[in-house]
């Protein structure tokens, strides 16, 4: 019997480096990276986090790309939540004192986490694959391997953002290149 596969995607995270360091400008289709993932193990399914735009953000677009998560076969969307922040900074220049705000996400994190060792628990996959690059969720890969018989990959963009304790938690490490990438848009 082949090992079943589970993916779960920080869709922030690897927007980011798509976009930062790839120069892609767009989401991948979740479902067609997620098959590309398994390498022809059965998918069982793939989760989508993310959180929403922020209230000046892309609305529209935001909206358009968590419909389309919907239709897709095996693919869980899990939104996170979108609240202000407040910082307070200094001119480096003129020394003036001004307050930025800005939005940031929160939760998201913790789901993958939640997400990754529950169904672990309950033997809903043989492989899980983190498609991220945060350091927060290697604690989480960590205990999976510990506590479980469950083998855990990491797909990640080769960049500053790619934590060094992520990397050293997973079993098996796949790097997302541009062409990898191109073929999933």
């Amino acid at each position: 019997m082949s090992d079943r596969v589970m993916v779960f995607i920080d869709g922030a995270n690897l927007y980011t480096c798509m976009k930062d360091h790839l120069g892609l400008p767009r989401n991948p289709k979740v479902d067609v990276l997620s098959s590309k993932l398994a390498r022809g193990r059965p998918l069982i399914r793939a989760y989508y986090y993310n959180s929403p735009a922020p209230p000046l953000g892309d609305q529209a677009g935001s909206q358009r790309f968590w419909s389309k998560l919907g239709w897709m076969n095996n693919v869980r969307p899990r939104k996170g939540r979108i609240v202000p922040k407040t910082t307070d900074a200094e001119c480096p220049d003129c020394h003036s004192k001004f307050t930025i705000n800005t939005y940031i996400q929160k939760g998201v994190d913790t789901r993958i986490v939640v997400d990754v060792i529950s169904l672990a628990l309950s033997d809903a996959y043989d492989i899980g694959i983190i498609v991220s690059g945060d350091s927060d969720l290697a604690e989480a890969i960590e205990w999976v391997r510990e506590h479980t018989k469950k083998q855990i990959e990491n797909a990640f963009i080769i960049c500053k953002s790619w934590s060094e304790e992520i990397r050293k938690a997973a079993d098996v490490k796949t790097p997302l290149t541009k062409d990898f990438l191109n073929s999933c848009l």
